[in-house]
């Protein structure tokens, strides 16, 4: 499918100019890695078909999730510089409520590209979803552990 390459390759021209512009949840850590994410998962992934080829690539790519979206999560905390932020327990919920909620939303858009382009990404239903979202939990709980231990 040539449209997920090309979907891949506005999404990090997208990142290369939020990165250029100095923004500050855009650090040059972030966006390498973000940029490999999106590389990971629908060129290679998708296009050239690793989710089919190589078992537990989704279940890799949906816990690599969690420690992005903690990391995220935790450069917000930091840019805005929340009052309570030597706070361990507010922070260690704000960042599982972020990630939770990027996890969740990560499942809608597989829903949705499933239901309206008759895509297959959910391939195992309830049950892919349920381990995507508890593969992200796992790869947050471990990202939390870590930037706890830098506050």
């Amino acid at each position: 499918n040539a449209a997920l390459p090309t979907v891949a390759f506005i999404i990090n021209l997208i990142l290369r100019w939020a990165y250029s512009k100095n923004l500050l949840i855009l650090d040059k850590s972030l966006y390498i890695v973000g940029s490999l994410f999106i590389l990971f998962c629908l060129v290679f992934g998708s296009s050239f078909r690793l989710y089919d080829s190589i078992k537990h690539y989704d279940d890799f790519l949906h816990f690599w999730s969690g420690f992005i979206t903690v990391k995220i999560g935790f450069t917000i905390i930091k840019t805005i510089e929340i009052s309570n932020f030597n706070s361990k327990i507010l922070v260690i919920i704000l960042l599982y409520i972020f990630a939770m909620g990027i996890a969740a939303i990560c499942e809608i858009v597989e829903y949705s590209l499933d239901t309206i382009f008759k895509m297959n990404t959910q391939q195992g239903g309830l049950t892919d979803t349920m381990n995507d979202m508890i593969d992200a939990l796992f790869g947050s709980i471990i990202m939390i552990v870590y930037y706890i231990k830098k506050i």
